[in-house]
């Protein structure tokens, strides 16, 4: 989903104009980095968390010729969900029972 669309999502759901919705959105962005940068983390309420993690060094492969490279470590972002939206996808679908009207 583009920006726009979000954007577009958000004013035709809520009614507010898309200059203030932008406005939000941008601010969302600064905080969000503000505090990943500070904390290592940024609470969505209801959906999850971006929180900052350590890739630790390893050694890979060059693809075009084989050779061993060394990868530094490095901090990468990650995104955990909180268990309501696991939820969402992770619920098998139920069979309906056999009505007893099937049976006779």
């Amino acid at each position: 989903m583009t920006k726009d669309k979000m954007i577009e999502g958000i004013m035709r759901a809520s009614g507010i104009s898309k200059a203030n919705i932008e406005r939000f959105y941008d601010g969302l962005v600064v905080l969000a980095r503000k505090e990943l940068q500070n904390k290592g983390e940024f609470v969505l309420p209801g959906l999850g968390a971006f929180k900052v993690r350590v890739r630790k060094a390893r050694i890979a492969r060059n693809p075009r010729t084989g050779e061993p490279v060394k990868v530094p470590s490095k901090k990468v972002v990650r995104f955990v969900s909180y268990s309501g939206l696991k939820d969402l996808f992770s619920k098998k679908e139920e069979k309906p029972e056999e009505e007893a009207s099937d049976l006779i």
